[in-house]
């Protein structure tokens, strides 16, 4: 009796030990590409212009590009079969860990501009340009959000003006912040004139020079007398 048991309690362990290995195996294999890029599931095909340069001159030839539903621009662009200085992605963050940020900004204003002109609309480069610059020129994407730009080190003034006002202004006065008025926001709040364009700069009057001046009016006045 006790060798039976013994037996079959061998056995359920085998099973038991069989079924965790069949398990890990077939996980293993779910996670694993047979071929292919990982994390690109789809592709498309898209017919483009292309500008060539010959003997004769310019002239536009037709050429077929790949669109994909996924990313992995590092992978791709070790494929010989694809020029890797041709490749784009959307994708911000793995431009920003593959090429840097100069890379990113370019990237993102090309999104930018993609999204806002597809229907025609037309708006001034610089402004768009302004924005990128903005979110790109510490070093890191920084968000136009509450969580991005407003957690940037400025008055309290220029903050409140975005968004979370209230919670803005009660936590500058609990401790007592205080704002040099060198943004837009600010002044602009106080009524005053804001450090752009002509207010950029003060007018000085050199009061030395303006009293010869008048010393010379006068001078020049009394003598034709």
């Amino acid at each position: 009796g006790g060798g039976q048991q013994s037996t079959r309690s061998s056995v359920v362990a085998v099973d038991d030990d069989a079924a965790d290995f069949l398990k890990r195996v077939e996980s293993s294999l779910m996670d694993m590409p047979l071929r292919g890029v990982q994390n690109i599931k789809k592709v498309f095909l898209r017919q483009t212009k292309k500008v060539v340069n010959t003997v004769d001159g310019y002239h536009n030839e037709d050429e077929w590009m790949l669109d994909t539903e996924g990313v992995n621009m590092a992978e791709v662009m070790c494929d010989e079969r694809i020029d890797f200085s041709r490749c784009l992605t959307n994708d911000l963050v793995e431009t920003l860990q593959l090429f840097g940020i100069e890379a990113t900004r370019a990237a993102l204003l090309r999104e930018l501009r993609g999204v806002i002109e597809f229907d025609g609309s037309y708006v001034n480069y610089r402004h768009l340009s302004i924005l990128c610059d903005v979110m790109t020129c510490r070093g890191y994407l920084m968000a136009i959000t509450r969580h991005g730009i407003n957690r940037v080190e400025n008055g309290p003034l220029m903050r409140c003006s975005f968004e979370e006002t209230v919670d803005i202004l009660f936590e500058a006065s609990a401790h007592g912040m205080t704002d040099r008025m060198r943004g837009v926001s600010g002044p602009i709040m106080m009524g005053q004139l804001a450090p752009v364009g002509t207010g950029s700069f003060d007018l000085v009057l050199d009061e030395e020079k303006l009293e010869r001046a008048m010393d010379m009016d006068g001078g020049a006045g009394g003598g034709g007398g």
